[in-house]
């Protein structure tokens, strides 16, 4: 039987252990179409115990617009990873996916990965269009680590395509889509993504 002052010395570590400090994370949001909202750092809710880091480069016809997205964020819905997807009509998007569990682990922004543009056997459907507009059937070959098909709802606009499965839990939680014409929409957005289809 262990001695009562080890067991009051674990009593004491599990204690610290559950009622640890509040983690604290670098928060802020900019987009390069719009003026720079500055980053600070914020003491985090009881209810998060990580941080988030979410880049994003869209690029479509040689343009490009970056997102920067820093919060407080929970580690059990955190799906960190190379973020990749792409359209039929040459849009996509290429980002990084961060959670970390220590103060101001999301202060660096981390270069965004290289696009992959050899073809992995993966296909899906694909098609950029309105909700009155139903998608035609028309699929595409997935790059890279590309290995979902999504179909994604903004306000009336429908994408579907390739995707990483990091780009489905980033989407699901942002608030920002990019549009066709690179326009920037603040507002949320609905995403179902399912395993891709081989050949």
């Amino acid at each position: 039987m262990a001695a009562p002052g080890a067991l009051f010395l674990l009593a004491i570590i599990f204690a610290i252990a559950r009622t640890g400090s509040p983690i604290r994370c670098e928060v802020s949001h900019s987009i390069r179409t719009f003026s720079k909202r500055s980053t600070s750092l914020k003491t985090c809710g009881p209810e998060y115990d990580a941080c988030g880091l979410l880049v994003m480069e869209v690029t479509r016809s040689g343009k490009t617009v970056r997102t920067v997205k820093k919060t407080c964020a929970k580690r059990e819905s955190c799906v960190p990873g190379d973020i990749f997807m792409h359209l039929k009509n040459g849009l996509k998007e290429t980002g990084k996916s961060i959670c970390c569990t220590t103060d101001a682990c999301n202060a660096v922004i981390p270069a965004v990965p290289v696009w992959n543009e050899a073809p992995n056997g993966f296909r899906c459907p694909s098609c950029s269009t309105t909700r009155s507009n139903p998608c035609p059937e028309e699929t595409i070959h997935c790059k890279g680590v590309e290995d979902q098909c999504f179909l994604r709802a903004t306000g009336n606009i429908i994408h579907a395509g390739c995707a990483t499965k990091s780009f489905c839990a980033s989407s699901a939680r942002t608030m920002v889509t990019i549009t066709d014409s690179l326009g920037v929409v603040l507002s949320s957005q609905s995403i179902i993504c399912k395993p891709a289809n081989k050949g």
